[in-house]
């Protein structure tokens, strides 16, 4: 409980920023700060379910990693200025789409789809490795007082990270629960690591508001 505290924590001064700052925030950063609000939302009920009622969380996850996925992917396109990226980015966001319904129908809602959140981190990895490189971010002077540069690095850290553990997760949930539930720490540690990040890109762009920041 201490540790999901934390991050629901990190989460919450990520939202007061948002918040604070929203009227200088463009549509995609927009569409970030609404997703950590339905993150914040999601991980408290889902501790609810599985730990007050005791019964499965896993079909409010998989409905929230395509908002997830969604969230990201669709700001990624509002960040991006090439028109085939953006046109490619859309395919790609079907094609996740079209891979968790296949993913949910094999299984069951009832069991967390993890090889649809593998696929979506792949894709949401990519967006933001091209974006971070794409939009001359690095031949900028102050690399580190770009806004995107900041949401770039969470995301890439944050889903390159959690594909190892989401590769491995019900087969560890089902056969080594105790390996399962420590592997789970690292997933909510990459979380305390992504949300402050993304805070400082709520800062920078509040506090700087030129027309070149993204």
């Amino acid at each position: 409980m201490g540790i999901l505290f934390s991050v629901l924590l990190t989460k919450l001064f990520t939202i007061c920023f948002g918040i604070y700052y929203f009227g200088e925030l463009n549509k995609a950063y927009k569409s970030v700060l609404l997703l950590t609000v339905i993150a914040a939302i999601c991980e408290s009920y889902g501790y609810y379910i599985s730990h007050i009622l005791h019964k499965t969380n896993a079909w409010l996850f998989n409905f929230y990693m395509l908002f997830e996925v969604y969230s990201l992917g669709i700001a990624a396109i509002w960040l991006i200025t090439n028109r085939k990226l953006k046109l490619l980015y859309s395919v790609l966001l079907v094609i996740d789409t079209i891979y968790w319904i296949i993913n949910i129908k094999l299984a069951t809602l009832y069991l967390f789809a993890s090889s649809a959140m593998i696929f979506g981190c792949i894709i949401l990895s990519f967006m933001y490795i091209v974006i971070l490189f794409r939009e001359e971010l690095f031949f900028s002077i102050n690399i580190f007082s770009q806004p995107i540069f900041w949401l770039s690095i969470s995301t890439i850290l944050y889903f390159a990270g959690v594909i190892p553990i989401m590769g491995l997760h019900n087969f560890l949930t089902e056969k080594m629960p105790n390996v399962g539930a420590n592997l789970e720490y690292i997933n909510l540690v990459l979380d305390i690591i992504r949300y402050p990040l993304v805070g400082i890109s709520f800062v920078l762009l509040g506090r700087n508001k030129p027309l070149l920041l993204k």
